[in-house]
């Protein structure tokens, strides 16, 4: 399971404040956390909603240097505009593996110009299951969407492994069947693409219910036996870390039950 660290993230509230505040030692705690915890790759997002782009690209290299400074780990550079991602890119400049956050199909041009920037940098890229109609409420439409921007990713010399399919987590409090529909989707999506790989933002499933972590929780566990095998997730949650481990051994994915074996020793499940 590859566990990518969503807490730097400027729609939170506190992220925002010290990305406003240029806080380095807040953001620092945030991404030290999230590695020790057991994050493989760092989201790093500085999209505060102010709509000023220029300001945008100067706050996520902002965030890049503090991640290279303090840890090893694989980041995500995560905009909404292809352009503030491309501009933080090139301030990273190989230093580091990174991931693309994220590509969908609402628009070819801007489908076209994420893709081009994965296949420059030769990086992953997310995929989001959705086109200029929004997010649609089944599964074949969804995996028929992967099938397009699948398409175009291998036009651009992207391989199949370097995508990141997102099946698009909708709230189960809005409707109930969308955790089936997001299984669906995931097994969809392994059958038709074997060597892609799967994610998802996890905590969208529970809003509105109470309980939000033991629901994020089940969920995640259910979703690695259909086929996910990356999880955007808060990793300092314990219950999310348990949920990831039993997902992985028991769908045969913990070899010889040794992952599971030294979390027992770590105290993992102590909580």
């Amino acid at each position: 399971m590859i566990i990518i660290g969503e807490r730097v993230n400027a729609t939170r509230k506190s992220i925002r404040a010290a990305i406003e505040a240029h806080d380095a030692p807040a953001i620092r705690n945030e991404i030290t956390g999230q590695a020790d915890a057991g994050a493989d790759y760092i989201d790093l997002n500085a999209g505060t909603g102010s709509g000023d782009v220029e300001q945008e690209k100067r706050d996520l290299c902002w965030l890049v240097d503090i991640a290279l400074d303090c840890t090893e780990k694989k980041l995500v550079l995560d905009a909404a505009e292809t352009e503030v991602i491309a501009h933080a890119a090139r301030h990273l400049n190989n230093r580091r593996e990174w991931m693309l956050n994220s590509v969908n199909a609402e628009s070819e041009p801007d489908l076209a110009a994420g893709l081009a920037v994965a296949a420059e940098f030769k990086v992953p890229v997310i995929a989001l299951a959705m086109d200029q109609t929004g997010i649609p409420d089944n599964s074949p439409k969804r995996i028929e969407i992967c099938g397009r921007i699948h398409a175009a990713a291998l036009e651009k010399g992207l391989a199949e492994d370097q995508l990141f399919f997102d099946p698009l987590v909708l709230p189960i409090s809005a409707d109930v069947s969308q955790g089936n529909v997001t299984f669906e989707t995931l097994a969809g999506i392994m059958k038709k693409f074997p060597h892609a790989h799967t994610t998802m933002g996890l905590s969208n499933v529970s809003h509105g219910l109470k309980k939000r972590i033991k629901v994020n929780s089940a969920f995640l566990l259910l979703s690695i036996a259909n086929g996910l095998d990356s999880a955007i997730c808060d990793p300092i949650k314990p219950d999310i870390m348990q949920a990831i481990l039993l997902g992985e051994l028991l769908t045969g994915k913990d070899r010889y039950c040794r992952r599971f074996t030294r979390a027992l020793r770590k105290g993992v499940f102590d909580n």
